[in-house]
């Protein structure tokens, strides 16, 4: 075949690909922690939320801010956006969970029921042609009759009868090869024995490894999602029974969930989590090659654990067919505006922010290696950035230290692997920082300390 004969071939197998794939999008909201007695806690007594939380005042007329959980007036803006940026070919709703405000905590569980039935309503007229597939988050209620009533005009029967006995199920596209597995992390996080977690964790781990092994079977590619996913936080200790009581996966759990995702990686074509209340990714790597990513997206409410950003909404762009993920669009609203107007906007471009080619496991790992170049800022700049939605912009304070325990949260989502690579900066950053202050070092064993 001649050169210009090979040209052609390769041009018509392109555009074939090209002209194959079924573009479709989907939203993923994402720890929305609906706070139905906003306003009075606003006029009466600020935003307290746990004991030693203290109290925060507020300028009058503001229904949102960085201290509080959201308002209704928030969860309406947010639908209202949703609603508007509607593309024709949106396909369905990842709704990671985490719906109520950790102030509903010690409410009634009819109480806590009727605020979701009241999230759960907004979002049915917002997606009224669309399926929504909802998660469930260590602050909302556990699995009952009451929410499959709820959720049925969403989930077929055979994923309600899996949701209702552990709160988890999968979804069969009938018009492609992609099937969503949506997962119950309560049942593996540290609190989970007050829900029953051991015996039904034990029952999602088999019912997962069956799910997964009939769709390799089937050809199906799989989403994973769920409210918590594997690996670190870095603001939190790793792996601690404190950060797994907060809804964070146990050692085991994270173990196990990584050993299945390394076995099933060609399998999985994309996780998708939140809870982090961070804008992030992290990689899972077998015999040292990249194999699966997840996406963390941003929460809906401005209010953090430890960390403050601003509300965040993301648009996914996907081959319908195959599952590929494509790209996505963040949107995110200032909660700092002078103005106090609710005004959505976009924030970034997934591959055009970042200079990516594809979203796959290699290109994020590139990109990894880009945030973790401290002689070269660019790429941490963006991410530390988009990390909290905007609402810290000067990373002047981010040193290497910092910067590398990023880089090891990202690629570190086992937890002793994490301590590890936080314990050596200087081994890890030798390529790039042959001098590293001793300052540095320190830095980072006193992050250590606190794992």
């Amino acid at each position: 075949m001649n050169l210009r004969n090979l040209v052609v071939y390769i041009t018509s197998l392109l555009w074939l690909n090209l002209t194959d794939a079924k573009i479709g999008y989907f939203w993923h909201i994402t720890d929305l922690h609906y706070d139905p007695f906003h306003s009075s806690r606003e006029i009466h007594r600020g935003c307290k939320y746990n004991r030693g939380d203290t109290e925060h005042g507020h300028r009058a007329g503001r229904h949102r801010d960085h201290t509080c959980d959201s308002s209704w007036s928030l969860i309406q803006s947010a639908a209202a956006f949703m609603a508007e940026r509607h593309p024709d070919t949106l396909e369905f709703v990842l709704w990671t969970g985490d719906i109520l405000s950790s102030s509903m905590e010690h409410e009634s569980e009819e109480t806590k029921l009727e605020a979701v039935r009241n999230v759960t309503d907004v979002l049915s007229r917002t997606f009224s042609s669309q399926f929504v597939f909802p998660a469930l988050g260590h602050n909302d209620p556990p699995p009952s009759r009451r929410l499959v009533d709820m959720w049925m005009q969403w989930l077929p029967t055979e994923a309600l009868q899996t949701f209702e006995t552990g709160g988890y199920y999968t979804i069969e596209q009938s018009r492609s090869k992609l099937r969503i597995v949506v997962l119950n992390s309560v049942l593996w996080a540290g609190g989970a024995a007050k829900t029953d977690g051991p015996h039904r964790g034990r029952s999602q781990w088999e019912w997962l490894e069956h799910v997964l092994s009939k769709a390799r079977r089937k050809n199906e590619m799989v989403y994973l999602v769920a409210h918590a996913g594997p690996g670190v936080d870095e603001r939190h200790n790793a792996g601690s029974s404190s950060a797994a009581g907060g809804g964070e996966l146990t050692p085991t759990a994270n173990t196990r969930l990584l050993h299945v995702i390394r076995a099933f990686s060609d399998v999985i074509a994309g996780q998708f989590y939140g809870h982090r209340h961070a804008d992030t990714f992290r990689l899972v790597y077998s015999e040292g090659r990249p194999v699966s990513w997840a996406l963390l997206g941003p929460s809906v409410t401005p209010r953090g654990a430890g960390s403050m950003s601003n509300p965040g909404l993301r648009l996914y762009k996907f081959d319908s067919n195959t599952g590929k993920v494509l790209d996505y669009t963040q949107y995110y609203l200032d909660v700092t505006n002078t103005r106090g107007e609710v005004h959505w906007a976009v924030e970034y471009n997934l591959t055009q922010y970042y200079g990516l080619r594809e979203v796959s496991a290699t290109s994020l790992d590139s990109l990894a290696k880009k945030i973790r170049n401290f002689h070269d800022r660019t790429t941490l700049t963006k991410y530390v950035t988009a990390l909290r939605v905007r609402h810290v912009t000067d990373v002047s304070d981010c040193d290497a230290a910092c910067t590398h325990v990023h880089f090891c949260a990202i690629t570190r989502a086992d937890f002793h692997e994490y301590r590890t690579c936080v314990r050596n900066p200087a081994s890890a950053l030798a390529s790039r920082a042959p001098q590293i202050p001793a300052a540095v070092i320190l830095y980072a064993f006193l992050i250590l300390i606190s794992c």
